[in-house]
């Protein structure tokens, strides 16, 4: 819970108590004093933190406040009292007190951890249209796209996680329901950067890593632990969204797309999946070419902005989660595109020559056995395969003993019931963060 949270709670159910306690007649200067006290905490705590559904019970309590206040000061005389019934009005505050205090414990409001590198982070967002190519109901196909990038020490204003967030949250509560109030309690999380700060002045240019992230709950910031932290080593990092595989891709207020599972109900082989993600992965690469194309566009017709002349196109990494790492391997094997990639814990599914180029490509792991969720796909023999083919004399596997799938993303922050599948996931994002920044700034 946050500062006026608290103190909301807490001088509530303090009010709470001492009227139900009391058979005192009030006077209007106590009167002042209680209600304006009451009713300051909660202004300052609308202004500074806004609301939010997991402060229900407390916003109860202070409505339950002002009518027994209206209540007893309508009175012309006091009333002693009732044993019973003050217990059980006692009771019923502190219930709503640890009710909220143990919503806010499932759902709280996460920090990230400062990046260790030496530069300060700047962050922008973009939403860009590629004409040359149509979603299914034949508009042309948008992208939403957020960078971080190495920046000058002038402030700014501190970035939010969530990009355009009011906008994000009312189409996820149009199409997904009640989903709508996780993100609600992070619309005002800030991370680590600062948005649309002027560039690091003396850098010349810098490498970069295109970010991509995984299926059904992947989008351009949820992998923001890494983003961030690369960014304050030097790197330009490109979060692409993918419309389709991210859990939502929101343009405007009647314009979204929605996860489409393009598995579902095929057999549980890595063929068979291997053959439905290829359209897909085909797809992601598109993506990647245009948004590369785009902002080589910009470097030529608008040299005064942002990014322009700052990317080193001789230096560029792929660095996917899930089936965004194997986008990331299948990109790095079939184009030119790349010099290297990361694959964080992802099948290599895709096409992939016979013999591939011999390019560094580092797979992580997660190697944390979680009871139920034990893998079930058959044929994984022909991916093993694949992976000793491409990783060749320059590739790199690690496994991480203690990280779960969900380790390798932001999500085991929003909330302490994913810890089974993701314990100590700080510790696992600084493991991760090691290994990747080793990788890059071996091969890259």
């Amino acid at each position: 819970m946050e500062l006026f949270e608290n103190i909301l709670l807490i001088v509530s159910v303090y009010i709470w108590l001492y009227l139900i306690w009391s058979n005192s007649i009030y006077r209007p200067l106590i009167g002042l004093i209680i209600m304006g006290s009451l009713l300051g905490v909660l202004i300052l705590h609308l202004l500074f933190e806004q609301s939010r559904w997991l402060m229900l019970p407390v916003y109860g309590i202070v409505v339950m406040v002002i009518m027994l206040y209206i209540s007893r000061i309508c009175s012309s005389a006091s009333h002693p009292p009732r044993r019973l019934r003050s217990i059980l009005f006692s009771l019923l505050a502190l219930l709503a007190g640890i009710l909220s205090w143990l919503f806010a414990g499932l759902l709280p409001l996460f920090q990230f951890s400062k990046p260790s590198g030496p530069y300060n982070v700047g962050v922008v967002d973009y939403t860009w249209t590629d004409p040359d190519r149509t979603f299914a109901n034949r508009a042309s196909r948008q992208l939403n796209v957020r960078i971080w990038y190495p920046a000058d020490d002038q402030p700014t204003k501190p970035a939010s996680y969530i990009p355009q967030a009011e906008l994000f949250i009312k189409a996820v509560k149009k199409q997904y329901g009640m989903w709508s109030q996780l993100f609600r309690s992070h619309r005002r999380l800030e991370i680590p950067a600062q948005y649309a700060a002027p560039f690091y002045p003396n850098a010349d240019t810098v490498p970069v890593v295109v970010y991509l992230h995984g299926n059904q709950l992947g989008t351009r910031f949820t992998g923001t632990f890494q983003a961030t932290e690369l960014a304050s080593h030097g790197y330009i990092v490109i979060a692409l969204e993918h419309p389709g595989t991210a859990f939502l891709s929101v343009f405007d207020d009647d314009n979204y797309i929605a996860f489409t599972d393009f598995s579902k109900n095929l057999p549980d082989t890595f063929s068979a999946h291997n053959t439905a993600s290829i359209p897909i992965i085909r797809e992601v690469q598109a993506d990647v070419q245009f948004v590369l194309h785009y902002l080589d566009h910009i470097a030529r017709h608008e040299p005064d902005s942002l990014l322009a002349n700052r990317m080193d196109h001789s230096r560029i990494a792929l660095v996917g989660h899930s089936f965004g790492g194997a986008a990331a391997a299948h990109i790095l094997a079939n184009t030119t595109i790349a010099k290297v990639a990361v694959n964080l814990d992802g099948y290599l599914y895709g096409e992939y020559p016979d013999e591939p180029p011999e390019k560094p490509l580092l797979i992580l792991n997660g190697g944390l056995p979680i009871k139920g969720l034990e893998e079930t796909m058959t044929g994984l023999e022909d991916e093993r395969a694949l992976r000793n083919r491409l990783l060749g004399k320059k590739g790199l596997e690690v496994t991480l003993p203690q990280a779960g799938h969900l380790s390798f993303t932001d999500l085991p922050l929003y909330s302490p019931l994913l810890k089974p599948l993701a314990p100590d996931v700080k510790e696992q994002h600084r493991l991760i963060n090691e290994q990747t920044l080793r990788f890059l700034q071996e091969h890259l």
